[in-house]
């Protein structure tokens, strides 16, 4: 069955990939992201039901976002917060305006969007939420505390959702990448933030997950298939979370 769709970071990386894929499927989805260039371009390849430019670190970007998709699509049946932000410091040399910046993205708009989306959820006793986050935020990484936090809080707010909407037929999960092949990653590379070959030694499975991984586990996801999934912590990391 057709589902009405919101992807936020949905013009790049993994959310230009599960885009795709949903798109492919024949739902209606609705994209958001920063760069209306990009998003343009993006939209020509995946032919979505809309886009939204809204820089999420704005006043009001989660509204902005939600108001802009229901004009699209007219309800949301499954929101998939994916848009984030990566951030690598000592503790120490983490500022503010890192904190606020990190946080806005990363917990706080997909915090916001859940709560504009559910009202709806609830009346038609269905709906999905999947929210992107990192094997970071289940299992910590030096020097990305910032990061991690904000991406653990994300693991919070699925078990605590999927608690709370569980009797409406609402399922709530996150899926926690490792290191995926995407532009994201490869900035860190190539600006020396982090060695690519030291990364991949430590990975058992020696590869980076494929976007199209991800966007496949989020496909099942939001099928009648996977409706007894609910409040799960889902690690697709190439078995980097083992140790």
């Amino acid at each position: 069955m057709k589902k009405r769709i919101l992807i936020t970071g949905g013009s790049r990386g993994i959310g230009f990939c599960i885009a795709k894929k949903l798109c492919e499927a024949g739902h209606d989805v609705v994209i958001a992201g920063k760069n209306l260039e990009k998003l343009i371009e993006s939209s020509e390849i995946i032919k979505p039901t809309g886009f939204i430019a809204v820089d999420m670190l704005e006043r009001d970007s989660g509204k902005k976002i939600y108001e802009s998709a229901v004009d699209f699509i007219g309800t949301v049946d499954v929101l998939i917060n994916n848009a984030g932000l990566y951030h690598w410091s000592g503790i120490e040399k983490t500022l503010p305006a890192d904190i606020e910046k990190i946080l806005k993205v990363n917990l706080q708009v997909p915090i916001e969007l859940c709560g504009f989306v559910v009202s709806e959820m609830k009346k038609q006793k269905w709906g999905r939420i999947i929210n992107i986050g990192s094997i970071s935020g289940a299992v910590g990484e030096a020097n990305a505390s910032l990061y991690s936090a904000s991406k653990a809080g994300l693991i919070g707010l699925t078990k605590s959702l999927a608690l709370e909407l569980a009797e409406y037929g609402i399922t709530v999960n996150v899926i926690n990448p490792g290191w995926v092949k995407t532009e994201l990653s490869q900035n860190v590379f190539d600006e020396g933030v982090l060695n690519e070959e030291e990364q991949l030694e430590m990975v058992p499975q020696k590869r980076w997950i494929e976007p199209n991984e991800i966007a496949e586990l989020v496909k099942y996801l939001i099928s009648d298939s996977a409706c007894g999934i609910t409040g799960q912590s889902l690690n697709l990391c190439c078995g980097l979370s083992l140790g």
